[in-house]
């Protein structure tokens, strides 16, 4: 390796992803010098002067075979009497699993380190200029305090404006179709009525008690969008999952976890998406789109009648519900209801 001429050189700020059959090569840098790490494993620098086309290349490193794991996702069910009943709980439970993610630690590689802490940069300055913006409250008792909500103002400004963290992708064709592809299938799993996720579940005991049910489930609602959050740009769509504790943002080559204002990242091939269905006793409004297949009580007898020792025992529905369940070896662990059982069924087509 030694000194190069080209006609021009690009060597903006940002981050650079390219997709080709051969792997995943990043690229990141200012004027003057640029790293990049290419899909087959070496490391290249490159120095330049910028306006003069001159430039000096430095490569280190080994070519290495990226051995990809291919996403493992179950068949689904959906046959209505395959699932057992499951419900929200009406009663305290007494012990319950939770279904959460690991620390976001567990998720911090270094292959995406320049990336997750630039990121992770301008979610804190957002963070602290909200904190600053809060000290208005202090200004009556010292009028002085007043420097510090303008600093917060300031802060935030920057961080919406000036530091999102760009991501600029270059594909080869087949790449460019398998990412459309993903993005159209989590927009039809949007396009239902509700979308839910699970937070724990808990084993019935008594199921006399829950209509029937052999487990209950604490859920809240989700979001899931094409939007992109204040703090990152890219040349194509993403796809937001916004969940209780936990944004998920899926690009063409990884997924995003940000919690408060720390970031974590795995490769998109090391998430496994799992759908199938399930048979929900719902005590809530029934969703619009939702397919009702039968109807229980809450105090349900072995036989299924009503047990008539309880007074105000409301019959509820049995609705059909998709499920889609996220993992990944490090810990990625979201389970979510999907109110359309259709849109599961096109998003299980679409997602392969």
């Amino acid at each position: 390796m030694g000194f190069r001429y080209r006609k021009s050189i690009n060597l903006g700020g940002g981050f650079r992803i390219n997709l080709s059959k051969s792997g995943v090569g990043y690229s990141w840098g200012t004027k003057g010098y640029r790293i990049t790490k290419t899909a087959g494993g070496k490391t290249r620098r490159t120095y330049s002067i910028p306006g003069t086309g001159i430039s000096y290349v430095s490569e280190s490193g080994q070519n290495r075979n990226w051995q990809r794991n291919q996403n493992q996702r179950s068949t689904p069910n959906y046959q209505p009497a395959a699932p057992e009943p499951t419900y929200q709980s009406y009663q305290e439970p007494i012990t319950e699993q939770r279904i959460e993610s690991a620390e976001i630690e567990n998720f911090q590689s270094a292959e995406f380190g320049n990336i997750t802490s630039s990121i992770e940069r301008t979610l804190k300055m957002n963070k602290w200029g909200t904190i600053l913006l809060w000290c208005a409250l202090l200004m009556a008792a010292n009028p002085v305090l007043i420097v510090l909500p303008i600093i917060g103002g300031i802060l935030k400004i920057i961080a919406r404006t000036k530091g999102a963290v760009t991501l600029e992708y270059d594909f080869d064709a087949e790449k460019e179709e398998e990412h459309n592809r993903r993005v159209g299938a989590w927009i039809v799993l949007a396009e239902g009525d509700k979308e839910w996720q699970v937070l724990t579940e808990t084993q019935n005991s008594n199921t006399k008690v829950n209509a029937g049910a052999s487990r209950s489930l604490n859920r809240v609602p989700c979001l899931i969008g094409k939007t992109f959050p204040y703090y990152l740009k890219a040349n194509v769509d993403i796809i937001q999952i916004k969940l209780k504790k936990e944004t998920l943002l899926i690009l063409p080559d990884k997924v995003f976890i940000i919690r408060g204002s720390k970031v974590g990242a795995v490769n998109y091939d090391d998430l496994q998406i799992q759908i199938s269905s399930i048979n929900f006793v719902e005590s809530e409004p029934v969703p619009k789109d939702a397919q009702v297949i039968g109807q229980t009580w809450q105090y349900v007898n072995r036989n299924g009648t009503p047990d008539k020792r309880y007074k105000n025992n409301r019959q509820l529905p049995i609705c059909l519900y998709g499920v889609v369940r996220l993992r990944s070896a490090s810990g990625i662990n979201v389970e979510m209801h999907i109110s359309n059982i259709q849109k599961s069924r096109d998003f299980d087509m679409l997602i392969r």
